[in-house]
């Protein structure tokens, strides 16, 4: 398919630099994440086949070789988030997987020149900020995560008028 950008001030219609440097992070990015996300739900699918007993065993025998290195802090955060990924998990990864599809519709949509790839992305990268702690405690949002998605959300935006 053609790509179709607006013309810019010197009326050239080829895709910005800036775009080209954003789409290529977005497309390593989303393959990369589609990759760890679509493994992490065929495993925690395949996890639901391990009796949550046996599952939980294990996972404290693994930890009883790294609580030292872990604190009480890991230990505590370990204890709490490995029976919401037993539970959710696979709920977890196909949500996260979905928004990364998502992402990477919109960035080849914006690749591409089109205007309605942003808003795809952009409503991806605001919801995708919240959707985990459908399965997750909100204690767990992080900081880095979401700034550095509005911050591409921003840098695409900043080329919108691009966009046909």
């Amino acid at each position: 398919m053609a790509t179709t950008f607006l013309p810019d001030d010197s009326g050239s219609t080829q895709r910005p630099d800036m775009l080209t440097g954003l789409g290529i992070l977005s497309f390593i990015n989303c393959g990369l994440f589609l990759l760890i996300y679509g493994l992490g739900l065929l495993f925690t699918l395949g996890l639901r086949s391990v009796p949550e007993d046996e599952f939980m065993a294990q996972m404290n025998e693994q930890m009883a070789g790294m609580s030292d290195m872990m604190g009480e802090e890991g230990v505590a955060a370990f204890e709490e988030l490995v029976p919401l990924f037993y539970h959710g998990g696979a709920l977890l990864m196909g949500l996260l997987l979905l928004r990364t599809l998502a992402r990477f519709i919109g960035v080849v949509n914006m690749w591409r020149g089109r205007r309605q790839g942003f808003y795809l992305y952009a409503a991806a990268q605001v919801v995708g900020i919240f959707v985990p702690h459908v399965v997750l405690p909100w204690k767990y949002l992080g900081l880095f995560g979401p700034f550095l998605a509005l911050a591409f959300v921003a840098l695409y935006g900043s080329q919108l008028k691009r966009f046909s």
